[in-house]
């Protein structure tokens, strides 16, 4: 487990600094050669860097593994379900059209910063395979099971919006099946880690927060 711990550790490593270079190079051409860009664009640009780069120190950081599933399976759909997204955008062009890019720019803006935060929220625990390192029940965890994954589902749905065809929509809907099948294999090696699963997993929801209704104040 530990040797399979310490390759992936390089892998994703490797992959995300070269991810955030990638995203840091556009930066230059906005700062240093005077190339007009919309501002949400240049935000979303330095957010993407950022991003990268906090995978980069959290892998770096993380806990050592309690456990984690079995099988080639969760693998694939970990690796997959993590940078299809990313694929897919190169292999549609970006629609030609201002409005539509600005809804984009804002899905895409609120997937990276709410993302931030979940990733910020947990911390040394944080693993893009199925691993249990430590059980995070608070903050944006004690709201739904999986927010960093609803983070995503905002960034995949503006880059399905900003690339929009067949194909991207194709990729993206098996994107969020495999990003489903991710949390549900992500559960099944945290239930057998910590006997307190369950009981958080029935408190919590999976995807979507519940909306208590507020029981209205006596005499009203």
């Amino acid at each position: 487990m530990l040797n399979e711990d310490f390759l992936g550790r390089i892998a994703i490593v490797s992959i995300m600094t070269v991810l955030a270079v990638l995203s840091a190079f556009p930066l230059f051409a906005y700062f240093h050669q005077n190339v007009s860009a919309n501002a949400l664009a240049i935000i979303n640009q330095v957010l993407a860097t950022l991003l990268s780069a906090l995978q980069v120190f959290l892998t770096v950081s993380r806990l050592p593994p309690k456990g984690t599933a079995q099988g080639i399976e969760p693998r694939i759909t970990s690796v997959a379900g993590t940078f299809m997204v990313v694929v897919a955008m190169f292999l549609t062009p970006a629609l030609d059209n201002d409005a539509v890019q600005m809804a984009a720019l804002g899905l895409i803006f609120v997937g990276m910063v709410s993302s931030m935060f979940c990733l910020y929220w947990l911390g040394r625990s944080f693993s893009i395979m199925a691993t249990a390192r430590q059980l995070v029940t608070s903050g944006p965890y004690s709201v739904v099971r999986h927010p960093l994954y609803v983070s995503e589902m905002a960034f995949v749905a503006g880059m399905i919006l900003s690339h929009f065809s067949l194909l991207m929509v194709a990729l993206g809907a098996l994107q969020f099946l495999l990003q489903y099948r991710r949390a549900r294999n992500e559960e099944g090696i945290l239930r057998e880690t910590f006997p307190e699963y369950e009981a958080y997993a029935q408190r919590v929801p999976m995807l979507l927060p519940r909306f208590r209704r507020v029981a209205p104040a006596p005499g009203q």
